[in-house]
């Protein structure tokens, strides 16, 4: 465990235990005023506070020392809860002229307990509760009184519930608190899984798919098309004379080209289609339920736009042409293979020119063997 994260998980316990140890001072200190109003004997007052300090002090130590570090709660919530049913339960027997205080220190207890105990835990400190007051009433009982003779006693009294009250509503304000955080944490949380997921699938410059979700992407269509026969095409996107803009305009200049581009894409790109960036100036479009032919329509519009696109706006001079290659995907084959095929049709239509776009062999019947070829 860290050094951080130990401390963390002392400043805790430790801020807990505090809170153990100043209500046990309070209760003292109500005792001591029964004491003078002559209710219980001053003995009594005495063997309650050591009694708190004592427990406390062992509390403290085990924190300090680390011991508490082998438990999976730091804090020995439910030592500390059992130690103070079994302190009270010994004082209603010893005292029960002010028995009902050490009574209505049980509600308190059990607030505290809510704070770190788990439902199983909480159950068995509930049944040792139980079992502790039956032994309580068993043997103090009949000689359990409500001191309120004088009106310094009942002062005692009303002042005693208004504490117990306080050390409720406190323990509760505490829950209460500490659920917000656990809700601000989780929402922290899922904010950040949300960016791990987008950044983990997104390319970060132009906020389209990247490589990594290109191939889930293509996955699930070819699941898609060996259920259902749905067609689909891949089409490679490449950027003629980028490689110029890097040159000699700087990589600011080229990551605007990039941007600029993608933005020509989407507008002639349907929302069911797919867009990703696969490397460089490359791109790949994943037409859904799309034949070729369809395809074609679309990518001729992509070339036509940018061809037409005034790139002159990021640095004098800059002419830009899309070269594209589209094959659609066969039964029986890989992802790698119709992937390979539009790639060859890619490198075909650079040789053949640029600017164009060039349909792999035999994706439908052409005039001139198999490749179809749309140029401006």
């Amino acid at each position: 465990m860290k050094p951080q994260r130990r401390k963390e998980i002392n400043a805790m316990a430790l801020g807990m235990l505090g809170r153990v140890a100043l209500s046990g001072l309070l209760d003292a200190m109500l005792l001591w005023g029964f004491a003078r109003a002559g209710v219980i004997e001053p003995e009594i007052t005495l063997l309650y506070g050591m009694a708190v300090v004592v427990i406390n002090g062992i509390y403290y130590l085990m924190i300090r020392s680390g011991f508490n570090r082998r438990y999976k709660d730091p804090g020995l919530t439910f030592a500390q809860v059992v130690s103070a049913l079994l302190l009270q339960t010994g004082f209603v027997i010893l005292a029960p002229q002010v028995g009902y205080l050490f009574l209505i220190n049980f509600f308190v207890i059990y607030g505290f307990g809510v704070l770190g105990l788990s439902t199983f835990w909480y159950v068995v400190s509930w049944l040792i509760g139980s079992l502790a007051l039956v032994l309580a009433f068993s043997l103090a009982g009949s000689h359990l009184q409500f001191p309120v003779a004088s009106n310094f006693s009942q002062l005692l009294v009303c002042l005693s519930f208004i504490l117990t009250l306080g050390r409720c509503i406190y323990l509760t304000n505490m829950l209460s608190r500490m659920q917000r955080k656990i809700t601000e944490k989780n929402q922290q949380l899922v904010q950040a899984m949300k960016r791990v997921q987008e950044l983990a699938t997104r390319d970060e410059l132009t906020n389209i798919e990247n490589r990594r979700s290109l191939m889930e992407i293509l996955a699930v269509e070819q699941k898609r098309f060996q259920r259902g026969g749905t067609p689909f095409c891949i089409a490679i996107l490449d950027l003629d004379g980028f490689k110029s803009v890097n040159d000699n305009f700087g990589h600011a200049a080229g990551d605007l080209v990039l941007k600029t581009f993608v933005e020509i894409v989407r507008n002639e790109m349907r929302l069911s289609d797919h867009f990703a960036r696969y490397g460089g100036d490359e791109f790949v479009l994943v037409l859904t339920g799309t034949t070729v032919q369809e395809g074609v329509t679309a990518l001729d519009r992509i070339c036509a736009e940018t061809e037409m696109y005034d790139w002159s706006r990021f640095g004098k001079d800059i002419i830009l042409t899309a070269s594209i290659g589209i094959t659609d995907f066969r039964p029986g084959e890989s992802i790698d293979e119709a992937f390979q095929r539009a790639d060859m049709a890619l490198y075909g239509a650079k040789a053949a020119g640029r600017n164009r776009v060039m349909i792999s062999p035999d994706s439908f019947e052409s005039s001139d063997g198999g490749t179809t070829i749309r140029a401006f």
